[in-house]
C-alpha cells in the first residue's frame, strides 16, 4: 500500500524538541524578547503557551508570537540586521489592543503613547467608547472607532469570548486603515475544518449553552469569560469571505521564547486587492473581465 500523508487534519507533533525538553528540565532558557528588546533569560515550566516569562519584562510565549507578527508588518527598518523589538515600530502607528494588562501592553503603552489604545468588555449594558474607573469599554461587535482609522488591532485570546465573531471581524474590517491588520490568537482546533459553536445569544440577549460551559480566566469578570467559539481553517475562509486578507501561523522559536507546539496566530490584513482574489490559474491575466452570471444568463456563480 502506498503512503497516505494527511495534510488536514495537521499531522501534529505534540512532543517537545530536545532543545525545548531541556530548557524543561534546566527549568530557564537564554535568548532575546522582541518585547522589552533585550536579551534576557526566560523562565520555563510546564505551560508552555500562557507562560514561560521575560526575567527582564515579564512578557509570556504568547504575547510574544503576537509581537513578532505585529513586527513583521509594523518594523520600520529597511533591512534589519538586528533582531527587532517592539521600539522599532514608528511613533505614528496608531495601535487598539483589547486588553489594559501585562508586558505587551506596557510596552506599546510607553512606546506610541497617544497612538495607543487599550480597552477591556467590562459590561455589556455598556457603548463602547464609556470609561469606567480609567479603563476603556469597548465591544468587538460594536466599536466607537471611526471608518479607517486603525493601523493595527491586536486581540489575545479575545474573540473566543465574542458571542458573533463575524460581526467583530466585519467591525475590524471598517475600522482598518488599507494596508492594517487584525493579529490576533484563540484556542484553534487542528483536528477539524468547521469552527465550534459552545454557545449563542439570541436576537432577545437568551444565552443557550450547546456544549458543557467553559470559562477562561478573566481580570475584570471575578467568574471568568465564557468560551463562545473554538476556532479552525473556517475562520480563514471566513476572512477572506469579508474581504481580507488572510493568514495562518506558526511560531516556534526557543531563543526567542516561543516554545511548544501550539504557537498559531492569526492575520486578517485590508488590502484592496487580496491575493485570494487573484485568478489561481491564469495570475497575470489582468484582461478578462468575465462573462454575465446575473439570475437567468444560465452561468453558474462561484
Amino acid at each position: 500500500m502506498p503512503t497516505i500523508r494527511n495534510l488536514w487534519p495537521y499531522p501534529v507533533n505534540f512532543e517537545l524538541t530536545q532543545l525545548e525538553r531541556q530548557a524543561s528540565r534546566l527549568g530557564h532558557l537564554p535568548g532575546y524578547c522582541c518585547v522589552c528588546g533585550r536579551a534576557t533569560v526566560f523562565q520555563i515550566d510546564t505551560d508552555l503557551r500562557e507562560r514561560v516569562p521575560c526575567l527582564r519584562c515579564g512578557s509570556v510565549n504568547r504575547q510574544r508570537q503576537l509581537a513578532t507578527v505585529l513586527l513583521e508588518y509594523a518594523h520600520t527598518i529597511a533591512a534589519p540586521r538586528r533582531p527587532l523589538s517592539i521600539g522599532d515600530i514608528a511613533k505614528e502607528t496608531i495601535i487598539w489592543n483589547a486588553e489594559t494588562t501585562r508586558a505587551l501592553h506596557r510596552r506599546l503603552s510607553e512606546h506610541l503613547g497617544s497612538n495607543y489604545l487599550s480597552s477591556e468588555f467590562i459590561s455589556a449594558d455598556l457603548s463602547s467608547g464609556t470609561v469606567v474607573d480609567g479603563v476603556l469599554h469597548v465591544d468587538m461587535q460594536h466599536t466607537h472607532f471611526g471608518d479607517d482609522s486603525l493601523d493595527f488591532i491586536l486581540s489575545s485570546d479575545v474573540l473566543e469570548h465574542v458571542p458573533n465573531p463575524i460581526l467583530a471581524f466585519e467591525e475590524s474590517y471598517r475600522i482598518l486603515k488599507y494596508g492594517g491588520c487584525h493579529i490576533f490568537t484563540a484556542p484553534f482546533y487542528e483536528h477539524r475544518f468547521t469552527n465550534e459553536r459552545r454557545a449563542v445569544v439570541n436576537a432577545e440577549g437568551q444565552l443557550t449553552h450547546l456544549r458543557r460551559p467553559w470559562y477562561h480566566g478573566d481580570p475584570i469578570h471575578e467568574e471568568g469569560a465564557l468560551v463562545y467559539n473554538v476556532f479552525a481553517p473556517e475562520v480563514m475562509c471566513q476572512l477572506e469571505h469579508m474581504g481580507f486578507e488572510a493568514r495562518l501561523c506558526r511560531l516556534r522559536a526557543p531563543f526567542r521564547g516561543m516554545l511548544g507546539w501550539n504557537g498559531i496566530v492569526m492575520v486578517a490584513r485590508k488590502v484592496a486587492e487580496p491575493s485570494h482574489k487573484r485568478d489561481g490559474v491564469f495570475p497575470d491575466d489582468t484582461d478578462w473581465v468575465g462573462e454575465d452570471a446575473s439570475p437567468g444568463s444560465g452561468m453558474a456563480l462561484a
